[in-house]
């Protein structure tokens, strides 16, 4: 059984996950920020998502469907996917270091037909003695060739169909949710 702890760290990390983007299979619309309940199949869009981009996604999700959405050619450039995580109080150093690794590994794990995809993955752990870190730990910057990359790579809570989204980060995601307190994730197209 799930604690509710657990869960909540679960929830806190799908929506930092969201935070230039949201999606939710089979959403028509998407009501004053809200999506339908997670029992009902569905994300909670929280007050921190980034509502503009979340909608220009979820549109654009709705006018080309998933495949191409997730397509390695769809909307070409260099995407930058930023994440930032704060562990709960109780991860050993041993279990950081092992997100750490099993994060960096996603680099050559997550494959689209075989090959890797992610153009660059580079991480570390906070250094900064500027007192503006919010308790992060560790950070990791992925660029990718292309939003349908990016979007491939993100899945859920974007894309709910497991056709369309990168399994090992799909795993990675399960694993690290437990651990982590709270994420910020951050994405843009370079020189836009």
């Amino acid at each position: 059984m799930t604690s509710v702890k657990s869960r909540s760290v679960q929830r806190a990390f799908v929506a930092a996950a969201a935070i230039s983007m949201f999606f939710v299979s089979g959403c028509s619309a998407v009501n004053n920020g809200t999506a339908p309940s997670p029992a009902a199949g569905r994300v909670i869009f929280p007050e921190e998502v980034d509502k503009g981009a979340a909608a220009a996604l979820h549109a654009d999700l709705l006018k080309v469907g998933p495949e191409r959405f997730t397509a390695s050619d769809y909307k070409p450039g260099e995407i930058r996917h930023v994440v930032l995580f704060k562990f709960t109080g109780g991860t050993s150093v041993a279990k950081q270091d092992e997100v750490m690794s099993r994060f960096r590994a996603l680099a050559t794990e997550a494959t689209r037909d075989g090959k890797p995809y992610v153009v660059s993955l580079e991480a570390g752990t906070q250094t900064s003695g500027e007192g503006a870190g919010q308790n992060m730990k560790q950070a990791f910057i992925l660029t990718f060739a292309s939003e349908g990359d990016r979007n491939y790579y993100v899945g859920s809570p974007i894309v709910s169909d497991s056709r369309f989204y990168d399994k090992a980060h799909q795993s990675f995601k399960e694993f690290v949710g437990p651990l982590v307190e709270s994420a910020l994730v951050f994405d843009f197209n370079v020189n836009k």
